[in-house]
């Protein structure tokens, strides 16, 4: 048997923190929390939902008087299509007894809240948190184009080794069932349980060569005799911190 093997597994799933991104992709407004991207509902998405939902649309006075505040300040964020947050959301949910955010448009994406290394590697000593994070449909699909919704997996880089390309803090949306690095690419993998994003290029003569995209760091090479475990769990597909 040899010494280096190359392996996929399935990432665990344990605590359940909602996170809503809007389902509309021509309506996104972005924010950072702890480096994860966040996507808020703008009001003409809003009150598309609203009716749908509770089958009329709601007068301004009326949900100024939900949210507390005066009724020209919900006309100024009508006349500018402004966002609403997640607070305000649920308020409006607990007015009218609705779910807006749990919806068929979305899916949910485990953000993994371990950030694998740009340059030394992560080391993982317990289990690591999970957030469920919903995304619409539409983008998976139509921006994405992604077949499978259920092996993407979001990730927060660490380290300056992949610069330009990926930073630190970086928010990275990975494909697990995408452990094929034949014909290279950059890939969340774990050598000897240190967790790391590189790119991978697997030579014809069977070396695989680690790379860091930033060139002040050398390329490091494995050998098929070395004795080294590395764990591919997934391929970088997108990433969000540069734009959808």
């Amino acid at each position: 048997m040899p010494k280096m093997r190359f392996l996929s597994k399935n990432l665990p799933l344990y605590v359940y923190i909602i996170i809503t991104l809007c389902v509309k992709c021509q309506h996104l407004i972005t924010k950072s929390v702890d480096g994860l991207v966040i996507i808020l509902m703008r009001y003409n998405d809003l009150i598309e939902r609203l009716q749908n939902l509770i089958g009329f649309k709601p007068t301004q006075q009326a949900l100024a008087d939900i949210l507390g505040v005066k009724q020209s300040a919900i006309g100024n964020r009508v006349s500018r299509n402004s966002n609403f947050s997640d607070d305000e959301i649920e308020l409006l949910e607990a007015h009218y007894a609705i779910d807006i955010k749990n919806n068929n448009d979305c899916i949910k994406i485990d953000y993994i809240h371990i950030a694998p290394s740009c340059g030394r590697g992560t080391v993982v000593l317990e289990e690591p948190e999970v957030t469920p994070v919903k995304i619409g449909r539409e983008i998976i699909r139509d921006l994405w184009h992604v077949p499978d919704p259920a092996s993407l997996k979001l990730f927060k880089a660490s380290g300056d080794s992949m610069e330009e390309v990926i930073e630190d803090g970086n928010l990275l949306l990975v494909d697990t069932s995408r452990t094929d690095f034949a014909n290279g690419g950059i890939f969340i993998i774990t050598i000897n349980n240190d967790w790391f994003v590189k790119r991978l290029r697997l030579r014809v003569t069977g070396e695989l060569d680690i790379i860091s995209d930033n060139p002040k760091y050398p390329i490091e090479t494995v050998l098929p005799h070395d004795n080294v475990e590395i764990n591919v769990l997934g391929r970088v597909i997108k990433n969000l911190s540069k734009g959808l």
